[in-house]
């Protein structure tokens, strides 16, 4: 911008942390943003078991909370060392029951072989925080077609489409990205819920939700018709 030649020039285009936990990771140079080589793995929640799948279920089943105290969770254990770096995206079908309405808001976490929380720099200042954060309201659903892709969806944030009763809706939310390695034994977890994922000080932050639509329950429909999933970006391990 300086119109002066210095060391920027020589910079790499991309530089990513593959992060093990809070203050632990490795520096990384790539040429491009998402990374060309990435996977992009579906794994689908099933919510009699709780699980992520890499098999979608074929039998339906209900995952109900509370919109507004509840959760629902759902979890892998990796058998290999893996790593996510990029873009994911949830998506789920849902239904509301007392409300017309629902603000849902996701966590990924990492959990180590022991079954501990492993936690990540979050909000800038925070050290106990998720792997990746993502939220979004149900009646923003709707999608921008032209720039949405499979793995970041667009809304269009220009009309509601509140839900009717008995109403069961897709909606995919965008979980902003991050670059975290797994190895054999831990576990990635999805967190659903009705409310911030963790407490702010109102008096600190502007990215506190402290009003929601949030009445009744929430209900996550899996399985069979419904294709909830988690679209994780998969890199490949490089040849040893």
């Amino acid at each position: 911008m300086k119109g002066t030649s210095d060391e920027v020039l020589s910079w790499p285009r991309v530089r990513i942390e593959v992060r093990d936990r809070y203050y632990v990771g490795e520096m990384r140079d790539e040429k491009e943003w998402p990374l060309a080589r990435t996977h992009y793995q579906p794994l689908y929640l099933d919510a009699a078991s709780g699980a992520l799948r890499k098999d979608a279920a074929t039998h339906e089943a209900a995952a109900e909370y509370d919109a507004r105290t509840g959760s629902a969770t759902f979890e892998v254990v990796f058998t290999e060392r893996t790593e996510l770096t990029g873009y994911a995206k949830l998506k789920l079908w849902i239904e509301t029951d007392g409300s017309d309405d629902a603000d849902l808001f996701v966590a990924l976490m990492k959990y180590d072989r022991d079954g501990a929380f492993v936690p990540f720099t979050f909000m800038s200042e925070f050290e106990n925080g998720p792997v990746a954060l993502g939220w979004l309201r149900a009646s923003h659903r709707e999608l921008d077609e032209r720039r949405s892709t499979p793995y970041q969806p667009w809304h269009t944030h220009v009309r509601e489409q509140r839900l009717k009763p008995g109403e069961i809706v897709p909606l995919e939310i965008e979980i902003l990205p991050s670059s975290t390695r797994f190895e054999a034994g831990e576990r990635l977890r999805v967190l659903v819920q009705g409310r911030d994922v963790y407490e702010f000080p109102e008096h600190r932050h502007t990215q506190l939700h402290a009003a929601t639509r949030n009445q009744g329950r929430h209900i996550i429909r899996t399985g069979g018709r419904y294709d909830s999933h988690l679209l994780v970006p998969v890199i490949p391990q490089a040849d040893s």
